[in-house]
């Protein structure tokens, strides 16, 4: 069965560019043209991963992921002719899993989709140094349950909501506890390429899962100043 890929996008002419080419790898590709159909269209053909432009009628990119993030967890890759660090962290603040600023290669485009959802399928080896559930791939630490199969991390049986991406940083940094990892091996672990991404992305996707541990007393991730981050779990 194709995955499908709903691209949310104003401009017809990049729409259609975009659907040619992401369709030409087996996608089945659907197109919304402003914020409002796009957010329809997420419930009704139940996309694998979204393509979302900022600037859109009716309701903005950023509204519209926030609103995809209440519900669901899918990646999200946005798409935006700006080109600021406010724009990107704004961005990936509100729970999208990359950021791609216009005019930006179809074939990267096609890349960075194709790695997306890689990486939500499919799991990364672990080192047993954690409480392992081995039926349930279950790692503990205290109150805190991580969940690979499901993608589920629970404090004392309260779900936290995490990104996709926000849920294999976590789940790469505690697979290795006491590990120091740069920000360099953290992209190159989780998102598998590292032209397109800067390392200002790590620091806002660790500084997104601290805040949400803590609020809930949960306080692993160390940054090591000059180096890079560890888990100790």
């Amino acid at each position: 069965m194709k995955e499908t890929i709903l691209l949310i996008e104003d401009d017809i002419d990049l729409s259609n560019i975009m659907r040619d080419f992401i369709g030409n790898e087996g996608y089945d590709v659907r197109q919304a043209y402003t914020g409002s159909e796009g957010l329809k269209m997420v419930q009704t053909c139940e996309p694998a991963l979204v393509v979302l432009d900022i600037m859109l009628p009716e309701m903005d990119g950023i509204g519209v992921c926030k609103k995809i993030r209440e519900e669901q967890q899918i990646p999200i890759i946005v798409i935006s002719a700006k080109n600021s660090d406010y724009d990107k962290v704004l961005a990936l603040g509100v729970g999208a899993d990359d950021y791609m600023t216009k005019p930006f290669s179809q074939i990267e485009l096609v890349a960075r989709v194709k790695s997306h959802l890689r990486r939500v399928t499919q799991f990364i080896p672990r080192q047993h140094n954690s409480e392992v559930g081995e039926k349930s791939g279950e790692k503990r630490f205290g109150d805190l349950r991580i969940c690979k199969e499901s993608f589920e991390v629970k404090v004392k049986n309260k779900q936290i909501q995490l990104s996709p991406k926000e849920f294999q940083v976590l789940d790469f940094l505690s697979d290795h506890p006491l590990h120091v990892f740069t920000k360099e091996q953290i992209i190159d672990q989780v998102w598998g390429y590292s032209d397109f991404i800067d390392e200002n992305t790590i620091a806002v996707y660790i500084g997104r899962i601290r805040d949400k541990l803590i609020k809930e007393g949960i306080d692993m991730i160390k940054t090591v100043w000059g180096v890079g981050y560890k888990w100790e779990g």
